[in-house]
């Protein structure tokens, strides 16, 4: 049948399909172009954004363009040239449907609504048992003439769900347990010559920095990866509600009236939020700022919590407007495997040595065989201005956080330790302050709590700016 023999109203349905069936709708905005121009070199992509920014829709149609190897003349991502084997999966499975199939790829036919991978398209599809219209498999006719499968799962599943055979393709939609993220990796693993395997994963980070965004945004050695660039086969991209263009911006201020500013964060910036089961819920940028040269006449402390390994030997070092009562974290400290000896050298060379420092008071009690503590170690290294911190956890926290809270604690955003520990710092379902990874968040604690009162200059004579005696109670009294 050629052009001639087709009705203008058959000839418009077949220009409608052809337009969807190759994604021509499809106009991503930067941050969505980033994320597929990055699959051509990163195995793993992570889009971290805020709600109605774009990004699971932008996977899906990635996901779906692979499926069918229909790409748009523009496409600056990976290619493939066959068949491909996908999984699509999220939190359950009701999520899956609900979100990932009806509202992306398949569609809602009740509603009236189109998926992206055109119906003319799929060759089959299977059902799954226990939920409700949940698609299990589809077949898709891809443009080699071969067949390519997208297999819905969902993390509730558990871990054996997902072994099997290698996939090309893995999207995962929300945060995964860890353990099915790293089941997903293997799958992705080459098995063979030419085979490009790649992961996913489209979030919004509602339950603070943890172990998951980390896995892209930080190295080994703590150093902090650049958004937007692939960076050890891996690769992150952070979206906010203003990457999104086709959001009104009446919409915007709308939800904005009915969120907390840590909400915000996570909801409208893709910032990891430090709210619900955080130990400090305040927006993080409240509580940070830029570094900058420490003025010499503001007093100085730091704070020191012992370790060995896997947990670190870990200090802070505070400065203090004592003008504006302004408290600044503006260096940090952390080693494991290191002598008292050996972390003294470090810290000495951060002036510990004439600053006043506050401890952990368990530094007190004797070390097995030797009768001595870690104290008396520090102090024969040199560290002699050593006080025991006043170590009331709840009183502590509730005391930094009022200072947080009134914007008088700011930590420098060099203190990448630090800021890692404080995103991740958080209560279990019974509200006691979970153990591990909080050493430099005990430094903060201590600081606040014992360090404040004992905060020097280096020269005092120089910089102390000497008190009138005061007449009280019929005696002068002088402020030391």
């Amino acid at each position: 049948m050629n052009l001639h023999e087709i009705s203008e109203c058959d000839l418009a349905a077949l220009s409608l399909e052809y337009y969807h069936s190759h994604f021509m709708f499809y106009e991503p905005h930067p941050k969505q172009l980033l994320f597929h121009t990055a699959g051509k070199e990163a195995k793993e992509r992570l889009f971290l954004a805020g709600n109605r920014t774009g990004k699971t829709y932008c996977a899906s149609v990635e996901v779906s363009v692979h499926a069918t190897g229909n790409y748009l003349d523009d496409w600056e991502g990976y290619r493939y040239k066959e068949p491909v084997n996908i999984w699509v999966a999220s939190l359950s499975r009701e999520a899956t449907r609900d979100i990932l199939q009806k509202k992306y790829y398949l569609g809602d036919r009740s509603a009236g609504t189109p998926g992206l991978i055109p119906s003319n398209l799929i060759i089959n599809q299977t059902y799954g048992a226990g939920v409700t219209g949940f698609v299990d498999t589809i077949w898709i006719q891809h443009k080699s003439g071969g067949i390519s499968t997208i297999s819905f799962k969902s993390y509730d599943q558990g871990r054996e769900k997902f072994q099997g055979t290698e996939k090309h393709i893995i999207h995962l939609d929300e945060e995964p347990p860890r353990h099915v993220y790293l089941e997903c990796l293997m799958r992705t693993m080459a098995t063979r010559e030419n085979f490009h395997g790649m992961m996913m994963l489209t979030m919004t980070p509602l339950i603070g920095m943890t172990d998951m965004i980390l896995h892209f945004t930080q190295k080994e050695n703590n150093e902090k990866r650049s958004a937007g660039i692939v960076d050890e086969s891996k690769f992150y991209v952070i979206a906010s509600w203003d990457d999104n263009p086709h959001l009104p911006e009446s919409e915007k201020n709308l939800f904005r009236q009915s969120m907390s500013p840590h909400e915000l964060e996570a909801r409208e910036k893709g910032i990891p939020s430090l709210g619900s089961g955080m130990v400090y819920p305040v927006a993080e940028s409240l509580i940070t700022c830029d570094p900058f040269e420490v003025p010499e006449y503001w007093a100085r402390f730091f704070a020191l919590d012992f370790g060995w390994n896997p947990s670190p030997t870990a200090a802070v070092f505070f400065a203090h407007d004592r003008d504006n009562d302004m408290i600044y974290a503006y260096a940090e400290y952390g080693a494991t495997n290191l002598t008292p000896q050996q972390h003294s050298v470090e810290l000495m060379n951060q002036d510990a040595h004439w600053m006043h420092g506050v401890y952990d008071p368990a530094g007190r009690s004797s070390l097995q065989n030797s009768g001595m503590n870690l104290v008396s170690l520090y102090r024969e290294s040199g560290i002699k201005n050593l006080s025991p911190a006043n170590n009331k956890v709840e009183l502590g926290i509730q005391t930094v956080l009022q200072r947080m809270q009134k914007e008088k604690l700011k930590i420098f955003k060099t203190l990448n330790k630090t800021l890692t520990e404080l995103r991740m710092y958080s209560r279990d379902e019974d509200g006691i302050v979970k153990k591990g990874n909080d050493h430099f968040m005990d430094c903060i604690r201590y600081g606040i709590m014992s360090g404040i009162p004992l905060g020097t200059t280096r020269n005092p004579s120089k910089w102390e700016i000497p008190i009138r005696p005061e007449f009280n109670q019929g005696k002068w009294m002088g402020r030391v």
